[in-house]
């Protein structure tokens, strides 16, 4: 049997890059996209011809219920933030073929300014020594209700769930649709706007990185897993979490490269770097606590497990791509 795999978020920026890997890797798979509107039906038509799309959004249950009771394995990238949506799905699965659901999920989860906006924070979550935790964290955290929707829906319907938790994602995407990810290019808007680069406080607090194409590799990898006898060797169910990290830095080094980097192309002044206050930085966009002021510590312990490992070990690198992708 050809395995089916049904995937929300295919016109999306990791949505796409997966898909895209996933046919690389695997062309005899068959693949379900579901996309919003026929804008999105041609150009996807355009690049993958062999693909079969479904028009619909994450609030037509009926539609996620029914392609998810014929996927072997559903990828659902669409929205780490959309409750109903992997309920719906995986209920159809489990009145269905009983495939392998894997969300898409982020390290928003583990946010932790308890050290303030802009300062390091020691606490860093590993996905096996801190399973239990990471898991049980409070249902006020970036998330939290939705990937325990899942692990609890997966319970009730007997599907093998699991969770993907990506931090920062850079580089430019590979999929024919949406190419940027979201905190860097925002990041560079706002630099190039305000006219010079800066910091949420001292900018010394520190998330993880993954580059959008390491990332669609762990997904790949997690599909094959899916796909063996018993889920392979992954872990599934409400211990199916699995962070995807390639290192870590502080936003000010970030900050810094940026500066540098938009002042020898003459888009900013000056290549300083100042340092803001949060009341400041929520006036230059009001989403800057969130984006660039807490620390989102996590070791990816677990998908190390099955042999995966980052290409892409730094962020400098894709940094001017990004730039040139936003400016455009």
């Amino acid at each position: 049997m050809i395995p089916r795999i049904f995937i929300t978020g295919a016109s999306g920026f990791v949505g796409g890059t997966t898909t895209g890997a996933l046919r690389k890797a695997h062309p005899d798979y068959e693949v379900v996209v579901l996309v919003r509107n026929e804008g999105q039906v041609n150009t996807l038509r355009q690049a993958w011809p062999d693909v079969e799309i479904i028009i619909g959004t994450l609030d037509d249950d009926g539609i996620l219920a029914t392609e998810g009771g014929k996927a072997d394995v559903v990828l659902h990238i669409a929205s780490s933030d959309h409750m109903n949506a992997p309920q719906s799905i995986i209920a159809g699965m489990g009145r269905g073929k009983k495939g392998r659901f894997i969300h898409i999920s982020g390290t928003g989860v583990i946010n932790d300014v308890s050290t303030s906006l802009g300062d390091e924070s020691t606490k860093v979550y590993d996905d096996v020594k801190d399973i239990q935790e990471i898991i049980n964290l409070p249902m006020t955290a970036y998330h939290r209700s939705v990937d325990d929707a899942v692990i609890i829906s997966g319970q009730e319907y007997g599907v093998p769930t699991a969770i993907i938790c990506p931090p920062m994602i850079h580089g430019v995407g590979k999929g024919p649709c949406k190419k940027r990810s979201i905190q860097i290019p925002i990041l560079i808007e706002a630099i190039v706007e305000r006219g010079r680069a800066f910091t949420v406080g001292q900018g010394n607090n520190k998330w993880d990185h993954i580059h959008v194409r390491d990332l669609a590799n762990a997904i790949v990898l997690m599909v094959e897993e899916a796909l063996k006898p018993n889920g392979g060797a992954a872990t599934w169910g409400p211990q199916g979490y699995y962070f995807v990290e390639a290192g870590e830095f502080a936003w000010r080094e970030i900050s810094a490269e940026l500066a540098h980097l938009l002042h020898a192309q003459a888009k900013i002044a000056s290549s300083e770097v100042d340092k803001l206050t949060v009341e400041e930085a929520t006036k230059v966009h009001w989403w800057a606590p969130v984006l660039w002021g807490g620390n989102s510590r996590s070791r990816a312990s677990r998908i190390r497990t099955l042999e995966w490992m980052p290409d892409i070990t730094t962020v400098s690198p894709t940094l001017p791509e990004m730039i040139q992708q936003v400016l455009k």
